[in-house]
């Protein structure tokens, strides 16, 4: 690349490695055992009684998980992926516990909020705020409501904070689901967006990319159909939103980032309805 050149959008991956058809492989495989419902009774037994391990193992002072509460003497690591930061107890995610952060404090809030692709770590935070009612949402997913996030079947200005971390990667036509967020949010309120996302370079999407291994290569994830990167803000004031960029390191004082091990680089789109 020529001095000064910027960075074009282009796969995230150079090609096939062992770990990422291994990743395929065993993604595909949780989504077999999710569809048979023993054997995905028998997973989540397994899964728990893991955690159980690992937080046992590893328990201490120096990390506070604020999902579920837990400490430990550090954050667990995902030895296939190599990704760090996970906690031990919940398997929260550095985003995970970013967010429970920003509703513990009330940075972001309201009275109801409409929470896509639900995590259960998040279950107990919401039980610790008994003033707020959510919604949660998913097409495919058990949650309260099914919903197609590009075509919801709710009413304008339904609720005051939207809750949409990771899930805007796996829509084709996402400017439809943005459009609806911003419709479906109040005035004044708020959808906190997140997704994969690569400050450097545009968005990267092929629709004719449909492989699973291909998008893995492409996307990060064999169930993503784009990587975002630095035109996300403009997309999200596409749909009438003002936009508000920040990171873990922006939002939070070092001891805090510290000790709940939060990615500082993070990119947290707040997202305002005026």
């Amino acid at each position: 690349m020529a001095e000064g050149a910027r960075p074009s959008a282009g796969p995230v991956f150079e090609g096939p490695t062992l770990r990422l058809r291994a990743a395929v492989l065993l993604a595909r495989a949780i989504e077999w055992v999710l569809r048979h419902h023993r054997l995905a009774r028998a997973l989540y037994v397994a899964a728990d009684a893991n955690a159980r391990i690992s937080a046992l193992l590893l328990r201490g002072e120096a990390r506070e998980c604020p999902c579920c509460g837990g400490h430990f003497r550090r954050m667990s690591r995902s030895r296939l992926s190599g990704w760090g930061g996970i906690c031990p107890r919940c398997r929260s995610h550095p985003r995970h516990r970013a967010i429970a952060l920003l509703l513990i404090r009330r940075d972001v809030g309201g009275r109801r909020i409409l929470h896509f692709a639900p995590e259960p770590l998040f279950d107990p935070v919401f039980d610790r705020l008994p003033a707020v009612e959510r919604v949660t949402a998913d097409l495919y997913a058990p949650a309260d409501l099914r919903l197609d996030i590009t075509r919801m079947e709710l009413p304008d200005g339904s609720f005051e904070l939207i809750l949409c971390s990771h899930v805007l990667e796996h829509v084709p036509d996402d400017r439809a689901a943005i459009s609806e967020l911003h419709r479906v949010l109040s005035p004044g309120g708020l959808a906190l967006v997140l997704t994969p996302y690569r400050s450097d370079r545009p968005t990267y999407e092929d629709p004719s990319i449909i492989k699973p291994l291909d998008r893995m290569i492409a996307f990060g994830q064999q169930d993503h159909v784009r990587i975002y990167g630095n035109d996300l803000a403009d997309r999200l004031r596409g749909a009438g939103f003002e936009v508000e960029d920040r990171t873990p390191g922006e939002l939070f004082d070092p001891s805090a980032v510290e000790r709940c091990e939060l990615d500082v680089d993070e990119h947290l789109f707040f997202c305002r309805r005026s």
